[in-house]
């Protein structure tokens, strides 16, 4: 009984032995991959970093400026005249180191009626202003934004970027082209195409990298010929006034 006692104990002896080595076993294929996982530093170390990050690399950054074109829509006062005043424009400043510089085109019609005086009675008056105007602006409260990261070498990579202006007071001058239809209880009268000058200037500020608002003053100067209408005499008029307009612009 006790050999046998013996040989039993000797034989659970072993099964507690394999039991336990089978424990460790799935204990350590368990538990110290999921530790390893956790602790940052037994992550493996020759994982690439990105290139802005590596340490020793050379980084160069390179500030783009891009072709920037927009559309706007706006509308205001004409002295003078009425609250009537409104319009659309499009246009665009030229890339890199012209980004100051832009051209425009703006088409708008106001209603500087023309008032009664004395016994001269008033005349109602519509003008249509088609203007190409060079633009030039200055650029304020600018912001960085990343465009991409072109890696030359293991240890050198270009870094593009763009700025973003919020504030931008502009001015410019141009070419006008005036349509004239006035008319009273005596006569009527038609001028097309008339040359003249336009000038204006203003500020934008934008909400975003696309939308901005702006407020702009705006001066037209015409010489008005009606001497080929009745009643008129020979009448020839210069035409000279001033405009506030306020409006939206989305710009890409």
């Amino acid at each position: 009984m006790l050999i046998r006692h013996a040989a039993s104990h000797s034989s659970y002896s072993i099964m507690a032995r394999v039991a336990w080595s089978a424990l460790l076993i799935i204990l350590a294929a368990v538990v110290v991959p999921a530790a390893l996982a956790q602790d940052p530093a037994s992550k493996d170390t020759t994982t690439p970093e990105t290139p802005s990050a590596q340490k020793g690399v050379q980084n160069e950054q390179v500030v783009v400026h891009p072709t920037e074109g927009y559309f706007a829509a706006f509308g205001g006062y004409t002295f003078g005249g009425k609250f009537d005043a409104g319009g659309t424009k499009a246009g665009g400043f030229f890339p890199e180191s012209l980004n100051w510089f832009g051209v425009e085109a703006e088409l708008y019609n106001t209603t500087p009626h023309i008032e009664q005086q004395g016994a001269a009675a008033g005349s109602h008056m519509r003008v249509t202003t088609l203007a190409i105007n060079a633009i030039a602006r200055a650029q304020f409260a600018c912001e960085k934004k990343h465009l991409d990261t072109e890696q030359v070498t293991e240890r050198f990579a270009f870094h593009y970027v763009t700025e973003f202006c919020r504030l931008q007071p502009y001015a410019g001058v141009g070419l006008g082209l005036y349509w004239v239809d006035i008319s009273n209880s005596s006569f009527s009268a038609h001028a097309n195409f008339v040359p003249g000058f336009n000038a204006l200037a203003g500020i934008r500020y934008y909400f975003t990298d696309r939308i901005a608002m702006f407020t702009e003053y705006k001066y037209n100067r015409a010489t008005f010929n009606f001497s080929g209408v009745q009643g008129l005499a020979g009448f020839e008029g210069v035409y000279s006034i001033n405009h506030i307009v306020a409006g939206f612009s989305y710009h890409y």
